[in-house]
């Protein structure tokens, strides 16, 4: 993904500074040199952030064929469920001989990592000329918020890469513990402020039943609704979960609103995003009361999902990255647990809720086909090679550059080819002509 730079350079000493003197002003470290002992760092923060990181990104079996119960949705047969961030770490949290020193650990290792996913996503809507059209202030929500990853992810990408988002408004946060539900409110709000953004927060404490839908049936619209590392919770099979979200954003999203889905990019967990978004586009296709639903990121249109036509054992799976400048102190936390996080993958779904069509909500990428890298673009002699996924599904291309000015020279994961015109077919095709890469 092709984040502004500003923004993947926002996260050094400056914000070190400040997550630091948040961090003493609520005793969670001793002092402000804190991230600066070696001493500190690698016995009050390395064994969680090793532990987490493990539980976080352990390794799935391939997945194989589910049963789920027609009736109320639930998977009977995982075969290898998706490791849960809450469901893991509130048994570890209470085992833990020091859970404070374990949610210092998540606050400062993963907390930025999320934020920044966010905010990538939030700068991709803005690179494809999106612009902000639901009138009032602002009022969003964040489901599983934990330290409002989410929400400082909004800020900081509203500040770097705008669309129009309003200044003032307000932010509801639900989160099922407790201690970081209020650590996270008090972290918004001193991000928002840094960021230029005016906006409150209200929390709420509270366990979401997937089951029995996302929100009361009296909760206010809102005109973004975000979850992040949230969705793998839920055991409820993709058709059930499908139908509870646009069921919950018909009630609950305003007219030209957004929702934002971001998902680890491990293979279970990606592929089931991806399942989530086919019973999506089944639902909006089908139903006459969600065809003002459309997603627009990262697939950008309603074709079918290239990587879930891949026949089995070969699964295949979708997901984007995002680099970043790492903050002092989070370098040193990857030296000594042994981990490298310049690049961050995740996976995730942009879905808006508008009568626009797709050009008129992303005018950048208006006035011709259009294909997404979902793989890197390695050199074969003078050309490259990489993946793309389009109308037409996913293939194998090769393209070669015009020259240094050519805009496709350089190629990326995430890039858009603007008007390519591909021969060949999805095991082997060619891009004679391109009119653009955005």
């Amino acid at each position: 993904m092709r984040v502004p730079v500003p923004l993947s350079e926002a996260f050094g000493a400056s914000f070190e500074a400040r997550i630091r003197q948040f961090c003493v002003d609520r005793g969670m470290i001793p002092d402000a040199e804190s991230l600066t002992n070696n001493r500190f760092i690698a016995r009050s923060l390395v064994p969680h952030v090793r532990k987490l990181s493990d539980l976080f990104n352990r390794r799935e079996a391939a997945p194989g064929p589910e049963s789920y119960d027609e009736e109320t949705g639930q998977l009977l047969e995982p075969t290898a469920p998706p490791p849960s961030h809450e469901a893991g770490l509130d048994p570890y949290w209470k085992e833990s001989s020091n859970p404070a020193n374990l949610r210092l650990a998540y606050f400062l290792y993963f907390m930025p990592c999320n934020l920044y996913r966010v905010a990538a996503v939030w700068s991709e809507l803005a690179r494809l000329g999106f612009r902000w059209k639901v009138p009032g202030p602002l009022k969003a929500l964040e489901l599983g918020a934990g330290p409002a990853s989410g929400a400082c992810g909004i800020a900081s990408g509203e500040h770097y890469a705008p669309v129009g988002l309003p200044r003032e408004g307000n932010w509801a946060l639900i989160e099922q513990d407790k201690k970081t539900l209020e650590l996270g409110s008090k972290w918004a709000l001193d991000h928002f402020a840094a960021e230029g953004m005016t906006w409150e927060t209200r929390d709420f404490h509270r366990k979401i039943d997937f089951e029995r839908g996302f929100l009361p049936p009296t909760a206010p619209k809102f005109g973004l609704w975000l979850s992040s590392y949230f969705l793998n919770e839920s055991s409820l099979a993709p058709p059930a979960l499908a139908h509870k979200m646009l069921e919950a954003w018909e009630r609950h999203l305003e007219n030209e609103g957004v929702a934002i889905l971001v998902e680890p990019a491990l293979k279970a967990q990606s592929r089931r995003l991806l399942e989530l978004r086919r019973e999506l586009l089944i639902l909006i296709e089908r139903e006459p009361r969600f065809a003002d639903f459309k997603i627009l990121l990262p697939c950008l249109g309603h074709q079918a999902c290239g990587a879930l036509e891949a026949p089995a054992p070969n699964l295949d799976w979708c997901h984007d990255q995002a680099t970043w400048w790492r903050p002092p102190y989070f370098r040193l936390i990857d030296a000594m647990a042994g981990l490298d996080r310049r690049t961050l993958p995740f996976s995730y779904l942009v879905i808006a809720r508008s009568k626009r069509t797709r050009e008129e909500i992303l005018p950048a990428i208006a006035g011709g086909t259009t294909h997404r890298l979902v793989s890197p673009a390695h050199w074969e002699g003078k050309e490259q090679e990489f993946f793309v996924c389009g109308q037409e599904g996913k293939r194998r291309a090769r393209y070669r550059a015009r020259g240094e000015d050519d805009p496709a020279a350089a190629l990326e994961r995430g890039d858009i080819l603007i008007g390519a015109e591909l021969r060949g077919d999805s095991r082997a095709s060619r891009i004679d002509t391109l009119r653009g890469v955005k």
